[in-house]
């Protein structure tokens, strides 16, 4: 399993929360005030993997049929 940290405009959530159902993969959705350690130690984990061009996850939600 991968874990992917993504930061989106709140006007997109309904947009991400449907793919992520549809496709069911997990989530988790973190609030501002959230601890900030537990943000951090995922920031750590995710040092070590492969980073996604934006664009690349926009080509792949558009051949999913969500619109971006």
């Amino acid at each position: 399993m991968r874990t992917a940290i993504v930061t989106f405009p709140d006007k997109k959530e309904n947009l991400l929360t449907n793919y992520f159902k549809k496709h069911r993969l997990q989530m988790r959705i973190l609030e501002p005030d959230e601890d900030e350690d537990l943000i951090a130690k995922w920031i750590d984990e995710g040092v070590h993997s492969e980073d996604i061009p934006l664009e690349k996850l926009y080509e792949l939600f558009r051949k999913n049929g969500v619109k971006c």
